[in-house]
C-alpha cells in the first residue's frame, strides 16, 4: 500500500503537469455543466458546499450558476483553526472572498452559517473504491463525519485517479467523483 505523503506528492506533480498541458479551451470548458445524473442526485438537497480552488484543483465554482438555476443555496468552507475545524458560510457568485489560512479563500465571518447536505469536495487523489486523499489535515474528513448524511461528491481531473488510496479508519468514501471526462461511481 502506498504511503499517503508520497502519494500526495506524486499526485500533485501529475495534476500540475496535466493541467499545464491542457488545451486552454478544454480547460475553460471543464466543469461548466452539472451532469444530469448528478443533478438528479442533488434534487432533494438544498445547501451545496463548493470550494474556492487552490492552484490547479478542479474549479468547483464553475458549477455555481448551474446549482443556483436548480434553486440550491451555496456555501463555502471557512477554516476556523489548525485543529481541523471548518464551518460553512453562505456564498453567491460575486461575493467578496477573504484570504484564509493555507492560501484558501472564503466568505467573511458575517456571512450566514450553513449546514450543507451535499459536498462538492476537492481532493489530491482518489481510487475506484472512491476513497479520497485530501491535503492531509483532516478538515474534510471531520466535516464529512459531522454531516454524515450529506452527499459526498469529489471533483477532480481524470489524472488524479490512482490504483489505491490508503485509508484510515476515519476516512469516509465519496459517493461519486466528477472529472472533466466522466462520472465515477464506486465499483461494486
Amino acid at each position: 500500500m502506498p504511503d499517503k505523503a508520497a502519494l500526495r506528492l506524486s499526485a500533485r506533480v501529475n495534476r500540475a503537469a496535466y493541467v499545464a498541458g491542457l488545451d486552454p479551451l478544454a480547460h475553460r470548458l471543464a466543469f461548466r455543466a452539472l451532469p444530469t445524473p448528478v443533478a438528479a442526485m442533488l434534487a432533494d438537497r438544498t445547501c451545496i458546499a463548493l470550494y474556492a480552488p487552490l492552484d490547479d484543483e478542479a474549479p468547483a465554482l464553475r458549477l455555481a450558476d448551474a446549482l443556483i438555476a436548480q434553486g440550491k443555496a451555496l456555501c463555502l468552507p471557512r477554516v476556523i483553526d489548525r485543529m481541523g475545524t471548518m464551518e460553512f458560510r453562505a456564498w453567491t457568485p460575486g461575493d467578496v472572498l477573504e484570504e484564509g489560512r493555507f492560501g484558501t479563500r472564503h466568505p467573511g465571518a458575517d456571512a450566514s452559517l450553513c449546514h450543507p447536505d451535499a459536498f462538492l469536495a476537492p481532493l489530491v487523489a482518489f481510487d475506484a473504491a472512491l476513497m479520497r486523499l485530501g491535503q492531509g489535515d483532516g478538515y474534510y474528513d471531520r466535516a464529512f463525519a459531522r454531516y454524515d448524511n450529506a452527499l459526498r461528491i469529489g471533483l477532480a481531473w481524470s489524472v488524479q485517479q490512482v490504483d489505491e488510496v490508503p485509508a484510515d479508519p476515519w476516512d469516509m468514501r465519496l459517493h461519486l467523483v466528477i472529472t472533466e471526462r466522466s462520472l465515477i461511481e464506486a465499483a461494486e
